[in-house]
């Protein structure tokens, strides 16, 4: 990377991963879908079965049938769940059904259990009226319908779903693996070692934590130093066992930088290098044809923002999902300003109780601890000086704070 290299806007860093990886996908294999945990589905899936796949009780009840309204029925039957009835009703007479149970063919209505009072075979009803309290068959689903789109991750919901639905097995696209690598002399993973000029290695466990948090396999992990043999063998390592190398640090243009080297010295064609985005300018992506390698930049608020803007994009063009970062639009509760405009700012925000976001104090991106405090990020856009309280902005929230 030189100084001249071009600095490109956010979309256009966005346009230019997705056009690279348009049409590439990893293989797929067949799993139960109780194993299938975390993986995203190669083809749409449709219900095998009704849904409800009978008319069933709401509630625990006496059924009747339809205009049949009077004070007082004959009980001839009780229907728990999961049984049938043997008997046909008539005017006059009441089956007793459990929630969830099967009600009669010709019942138009259930009456609530609490509406009557039952003595022996008779069933006085004390209020009249109300809703039927019967769920139709395939009032939710039909045979045929679409559970889930192509592209979907497998969570808890979409199992239960595709599991009531009759779908008991599922193709599912690998999970990308991934090998972290982090850079430099300075960083050390005993804190014993450190000392003047030293920091804690703690990009390469956020990473690795990261991954493993998205379902995504860590195949490798190294630490480099600031070496250029070194670094290139790293990399060359690494592409052998993942399918995505992320590296942070030694991504910049100081003289022990080699990162930007040695992706093209290890075969990786870099397609952008530095961003109009704050933090996160030096960031890198490169592509060999079928495995892509990251370079995030050392500081971890920058390598934490990064990771969740392109490497999760990467994984999910991959396995044919959409981008999983989710966009909303906020107020801000009070006033934010700035000094420099050339690049999109993501401010570390967090949510106060009228539904607002405000910044928190945040001293620059190795400030790492502020994000602790924060539930995302909001957008400063290039060339705004000053947001007014009141005023909308963008807001990135953490994965998994909404569904």
């Amino acid at each position: 990377m030189s100084r001249t290299d071009p600095t490109i806007p956010l979309e256009k860093a966005f346009s230019i991963l997705d056009e690279t990886l348009e049409g590439f996908r990893l293989p797929t294999e067949t799993l139960d879908v109780r194993a299938a945990l975390g993986k995203v589905i190669r083809a749409d899936q449709k219900s095998r079965l009704d849904l409800p796949p009978f008319n069933k009780s709401a509630m625990d009840g006496y059924a009747v049938l339809p205009g049949d309204e009077r004070d007082e029925y004959r009980l001839i039957e009780t229907i728990p769940a999961g049984k049938l009835g043997t008997r046909k009703l008539v005017a006059g007479t009441t089956v007793k059904v459990m929630t969830g149970a099967a009600v009669p063919a010709e019942a138009g209505r259930v009456i609530m259990q609490e509406d009557t009072q039952e003595h022996g075979d008779k069933v006085k009803v004390l209020k009249h009226g109300g809703p039927a309290h019967i769920c139709k068959q395939a009032e939710d689903v039909r045979t045929g319908d679409v559970i889930l789109k192509a592209g979907a991750r497998l969570g808890a919901l979409e199992i239960a779903n595709l599991v009531s639905s009759g779908i008991t097995a599922v193709e599912v696209f690998h999970q990308p693996r991934l090998s972290i690598i982090s850079t430099g002399d300075e960083i050390e993973d005993d804190p014993g070692q450190i000392g003047p000029g030293k920091i804690m290695n703690s990009n390469g466990p956020m990473l690795v934590a990261l991954a493993k948090q998205h379902g995504l396999p860590v195949v490798g992990q190294r630490r480099l130093s600031d070496d250029e043999e070194t670094t290139r063998g790293g990399i060359r390592a690494a592409l052998k066992e993942a399918d995505i190398v992320v590296l942070s640090g030694g991504v910049s243009v100081g003289q022990f930088d080699y990162v930007l080297g040695s992706l093209g010295s290890a075969g990786l064609q870099v397609r952008f290098s530095r961003l109009a985005v704050k933090p996160g300018k030096p960031t890198v992506f490169s592509w060999s044809g079928e495995k892509c390698a990251f370079g995030l930049p050392g500081n971890p608020v920058s390598a934490y923002l990064m990771f969740h803007l392109f490497v999760l994009r990467a994984t999910a063009r991959m396995t044919g999902r959409p981008p999983p970062i989710r966009k909303i639009r906020l107020r801000l509760s009070k006033d934010f300003s700035r000094r420099k405009l050339d690049r999109l700012e993501f401010v570390p925000g967090r949510l106060t109780g009228n539904g607002a976001v405000e910044d928190v104090v945040f001293h620059g991106s190795a400030h790492l601890t502020a994000v602790l405090a924060a539930d995302g990020f909001f957008q400063a856009p290039i060339g705004i000086a000053k947001l007014k309280a009141g005023e909308e902005v963008v807001f990135l929230p953490f994965p998994g704070m909404f569904p």
